[in-house]
């Protein structure tokens, strides 16, 4: 098959199942083609629906030609054999042939396939606590009882080690099974704090807690809570998130407060495939640390990586994670990580692909490779493409809608985008600049519905008006606060 053809689903053509019956798929053909022969028809259809048809049943009326696509599709993760499917959509198929350079997006959103079934696997979890003077009082509080409910809620197959760290890291639990509940609650409640804030110290102890479990039939996973800054070691926690992502031993970074570096946390999850939270008050670390928890035990697929092969003139100039969360995407030498897939939370990105210019006709501009570890069908690998075909014209394209899906998408990108921007005319000095760009976002916010958040924006951006500097909390709200937009806007618009 060629590039124009590769992503045809006969099946959906003929209307017909992947299971269907040679009788089944013979008038599903004669049905249509009497439908759409250009000597019979009825309908004002193009013609190319006739030619779609009969290319759909002179591959699958053929038994080798039909073992042949089925297997082809099961590379896509568009058929029936493979344990991962996607949706790939695009926010146009056309584009001009006279542009010098144009920009189109490319929604993917990938999931467990239909009918895919798979055990749970069991965890080997290593909380790591920061336990330094900060924490003491309620955050430490919430946190222990976070951690016994966590304890109430794990397998008896489950693996678990608690550590803490201020200025030097405790094994408070070592990793092992929990035979003892009780006195695993009993040693989580002896916890006190005290000292200063050293993140590598913990990450590294609870890294070595996870190695003596670690094995690629579990889910292997490090939880850190933390409500300071670490000095000094900032790049060697990042090299020990890349280590671990590389071993497949994903980061959940949670900051408590206000005073934690969103920054690093953020790099943290992003190097090794975890996620990264804000939690504004103690009472939400119960919360989200069962969230987490419980994500964890529904993972279906580990270590999913995206190719992008790009063809000559073709560039991916952002790339979005849009759920579970929205966060922005590292590319490295053409690959994205994108960590774990979860049987019940689909992963959805965006990628922002410049062109430029092409002669008229439809050219392949991008490939997508999804690379992963199906976990819970004993860890087997599975590797499917799709290929990225426009076609150019030499006037104006014919105008389309753009689907929906991709509307939203953008939106929320947008506004989180904006954030960003805020941010950084602040810290050149761009006041106003700064002031006017968080009020435009408060009023997006209440166009949506978000009206706390909105408020929190507006607040910040009569602070800066002010004062000329930004809260940490208000930084935060925003940031942790746009990432979580889930609404789709009322009014359509791509800036």
């Amino acid at each position: 098959m060629n590039a124009q053809v590769e992503d045809k689903d006969y099946y959906a053509i003929l209307g017909v199942p992947q299971s269907a019956t040679e009788e089944e798929i013979k008038q599903a053909y004669r049905t249509l083609a009497r439908r759409y022969h250009p000597d019979s028809r009825t309908e004002n259809v193009p013609t190319t629906l006739f030619h779609e048809v009969q290319a759909a049943y002179a591959v699958l009326s053929d038994p080798a030609r039909r073992r042949a696509y089925d297997r082809r599709l099961a590379k896509m993760g568009i058929g029936e054999q493979a344990a991962i499917a996607w949706d790939i959509q695009l926010s146009q198929t056309q584009l001009s042939a006279q542009y010098e350079s144009q920009v189109f997006y490319v929604l993917v959103e990938i999931r467990p396939a239909a009918g895919s079934k798979g055990e749970r696997l069991p965890l080997n979890l290593c909380l790591v606590i920061d336990n330094s003077t900060s924490m003491q009082g309620a955050r430490l509080e919430h946190v222990k009882r976070a951690a016994h409910q966590i304890i109430d809620e794990l397998d008896d197959s489950d693996i678990l080690g608690v550590v803490t760290f201020n200025d030097r890291a405790e094994v408070v639990i070592p990793a092992r099974p929990l035979t003892n509940r009780i006195h695993t609650k009993a040693k989580i409640s002896s916890i006190i704090a005290n000292g200063g804030t050293e993140i590598l110290r913990g990450l590294q102890a609870g890294l070595a807690e996870i190695e003596k479990h670690r094995s690629p039939q579990v889910v292997n996973h490090l939880i850190l809570l933390t409500d300071g800054q670490t000095y000094g070691d900032e790049e060697d926690c990042l090299a020990v998130a890349r280590l671990a992502g590389s071993q497949r031993i994903g980061i959940s970074a949670m900051g408590i407060g206000e005073d934690w570096n969103d920054e690093l946390l953020d790099q943290i999850a992003n190097q090794s495939g975890g996620v990264s939270a804000y939690i504004a008050s103690p009472g939400q670390v119960r919360t989200l640390l069962q969230q987490r928890v419980r994500g964890l035990g529904t993972v279906f697929a580990q270590g999913l990586e995206l190719t992008l092969h790009c063809s000559e003139g073709v560039q991916v100039e952002n790339a979005f994670r849009a759920l579970p969360h929205l966060e922005r995407l590292t590319v490295t030498n053409g690959t994205i990580s994108l960590g774990a897939l979860q049987t019940d939370a689909p992963l959805s990105l965006m990628l922002e692909v410049g062109v430029a210019q092409k002669p008229p006709g439809e050219h392949r501009l991008l490939r997508l490779e999804l690379n992963a570890e199906i976990s819970a069908q004993g860890n087997r690998r599975e590797r499917i493409w799709r290929d990225i075909v426009l076609s150019f014209v030499p006037g104006e394209p014919t105008p389309q809608p753009v689907p929906a899906a991709i509307l939203g998408t953008l939106s929320k990108i947008t506004i989180y985008r904006m954030q960003e921007h805020a941010w950084e005319s602040l810290e050149r000095g761009k006041v106003k600049e700064a002031t006017r760009q968080l009020e435009r976002i408060a009023t997006r916010l209440f166009d949506l519905g978000e009206s706390q958040l909105a408020r929190s924006a507006m607040l910040e951006a009569g602070r800066i008006a002010r004062s000329g500097i930004s809260t940490p909390k208000g930084r935060k709200e925003l940031k942790y606060g746009t990432r979580s937009l889930t609404i789709a806007p009322r009014r359509k618009s791509y800036d």
